[in-house]
């Protein structure tokens, strides 16, 4: 499952970033879009979050995780 960073703008300053889970991707979308219109020099930028590779250790108790590598996607304006 991926989730999103929606990082908010007004006139190129960042002021919030957030991380939303995938399920509420679309309504907190959507709430911050009509909160903050592009009219008065809001923007969004949006990237989605996915697993790009688990770093596993394996020893005596068995396997153990160790981190996860994440790439970010820019999400199209339109989605």
């Amino acid at each position: 499952m991926s989730d999103y960073r929606i990082s908010l703008h007004r006139d190129q300053i960042l002021l919030a970033e957030l991380s939303v889970s995938q399920a509420r991707y679309v309504e907190m979308a959507r709430e911050l879009r009509e909160r903050f219109p592009r009219e008065e020099g809001f923007s969004l930028h949006i990237q989605r979050r996915r697993e790009l590779r688990r770093i596993l250790e394996q020893g005596p108790e068995g396997l153990r995780l160790l981190g996860i590598e994440y790439r970010h996607e820019e999400v199209p304006e339109h989605a």
